[in-house]
């Protein structure tokens, strides 16, 4: 980790705050979700390749292998129990559209890399609940302002919004796995073992969220 990357990921961070919110807010059309997620990715690449950064390297393997066990995510909340509708898709793996598969890759690396940044300073229970709740509140948006844009939308649940509260609450856990596992990677210098953690990650998405749904499904404020 570098200046220079500390850079990279705080410029991209707020170039996918801006553009999804535009995206939602003003432009309103779900391709350009395809647009952001890729984008991301394709930069995090070319970043790697050109500064053979494997800190960068790692975290991009652990959050693109949350997706293997993650389609099964999809699969269940779509076709299952019918919580979640997907409008658009360049392409897709089963249910889960490119966005979806690209989106997990780029937003586990930016939140792994600020896990990695602040650990030593803060503490990882610390660093967690802070990744956690920030994490969630900016994702939550993420979802609002994908149901703007007609790129995927909940129905049969309680929402806040036009998010459904379970999937928000799922988000805070889900964040906070991802900031534990990071942590505990950060020492590890063999990608096999990030690639490990990130399919643990997504078994971690599933369980949560098919936890979360029933006993939040429906709640009433």
């Amino acid at each position: 980790m570098d200046r220079r990357t500390d850079l990279l990921i705080g410029i991209t961070m707020a170039l996918t705050l801006a553009e999804v919110t535009l995206t939602g807010l003003v432009f309103r059309r779900p391709w350009l979700f395809s647009l952001v997620a890729w984008q991301m990715v394709l930069t995090y690449v070319v970043y790697i390749l050109i500064t053979r950064n494997r800190t960068l390297l790692h975290l991009l393997i652990f959050g693109l292998a949350c997706n293997v066990p993650q389609l099964l995510t999809d699969w269940y909340h779509s076709r299952v129990i019918q919580t979640l509708v997907y409008d658009y898709a360049l392409f897709r793996v089963l249910d889960t559209p490119d966005y979806i598969i690209a989106g997990w890759g780029f937003a586990f690396t930016q939140l792994g890399y600020l896990v990695l940044r602040l650990r030593p300073h803060l503490g990882v229970p610390t660093v967690a609940l802070l990744t956690a709740t920030g994490g969630t509140i900016i994702h939550s948006w993420y979802e609002e302002m994908a149901y703007l844009s007609g790129a995927w939308r909940y129905i049969n649940a309680s929402l806040i919004g036009h998010v459904s509260v379970w999937v928000i609450v799922s988000f805070f856990f889900i964040i906070a796995t991802v900031a534990v596992l990071t942590a505990w990677l950060g020492e590890k210098n063999r990608w096999e073992y990030w690639l490990i953690g990130g399919l643990v990650n997504g078994v971690g998405i599933f369980v949560y969220s098919a936890i979360a749904v029933p006993l939040l499904r429906w709640v009433s404020f």
